[in-house]
């Protein structure tokens, strides 16, 4: 699909760039998904690597990523077997240094980025980036104007033309943390958009609550931080590994 890795570029800069702290911590996390009801489940993050389970249809799945290796690892403790994937830009962990560094597509392949220049958007000071998808086949260029203070991107401009805005419209307690509560609306050609929140944590460099139009919602409680065992982000002795052919680019930035 033209513009595939852009708009995955984009989807990353929007949701899981927007951790810095490398905070090590680990989290209960509750999804809402319209006519299905809610996934219990925990989460992990450690130092570059960040391990997710949750109980599906009676069994309980797990997600390892790690981004230094950039592989992901998934679990089925049901059948004691794994898969094993490529980490893409949706994968991107809490505290992921690539935007630190100074360069917002490093370790991303095919993407190169060049910075336009300093700029005011949406009342915060921000540096404007000029990303560019180098493959042929998914060739186009996006703009992202990147807060200096919080490095996510205070608004987007997508090859076709479609705007993503950010902005921060006030401070809230989220589970008895101090969280800062950002908007962000997305305005499509041809006129359609949408609506969506988050509450950032300053202290974990992450949000701490997500709701997306539809009813989609994601919250985690019980935060305890700290150093997480190695064991947490490794694939078990004993596990089989299941290869399954990739077709068309499947399987890039999947996330359960």
């Amino acid at each position: 699909m033209r513009f595939r890795l852009i708009l995955s570029l984009s989807l990353y800069l929007f949701t899981s760039a927007f951790a810095r702290a490398g905070v090590e911590f680990s989290a209960d996390v509750i999804q809402t998904i319209p006519q299905q009801g809610d996934m219990h489940g925990k989460i992990f993050v450690g130092k570059n690597r960040m391990r997710t389970e949750f109980r599906i249809n009676d069994q309980t799945m797990i997600q390892i990523v790690d981004t230094v290796r950039q592989t992901a690892y998934m679990l089925n403790t049901q059948n004691r077997s794994y898969m094993q994937r490529k980490a893409g830009p949706a994968d991107m962990l809490p505290g992921d240094s690539n935007i630190q560094a100074g360069n917002p597509c490093a370790g991303m392949p095919d993407i190169t980025c060049r910075k336009l220049g300093t700029e005011e958007m949406n009342g915060r000071i921000t540096d404007k980036w000029e990303f560019e998808n180098t493959t042929q086949a998914q060739s186009g260029k996006m703009l992202s104007w990147l807060d200096q203070e919080r490095q996510v991107p205070i608004r987007q401009m997508l090859p076709d033309g479609s705007i993503i805005d950010m902005r921060l419209v006030g401070k809230e307690k989220v589970n008895g943390r101090n969280t800062e509560k950002w908007e962000i609306s997305v305005q499509r050609v041809g006129g359609q958009g949408s609506v969506s929140h988050q509450w950032f944590d300053p202290e974990l460099g992450t949000s701490v609550r997500d709701e997306q139009p539809g009813g989609y919602a994601r919250e985690l409680s019980n935060i305890i931080i700290g150093p997480q065992p190695d064991v947490l982000f490794t694939v078990p002795t004993g596990y089989e590994e299941i290869t399954i052919p990739e077709i068309n680019g499947a399987g890039d930035g999947l996330y359960p």
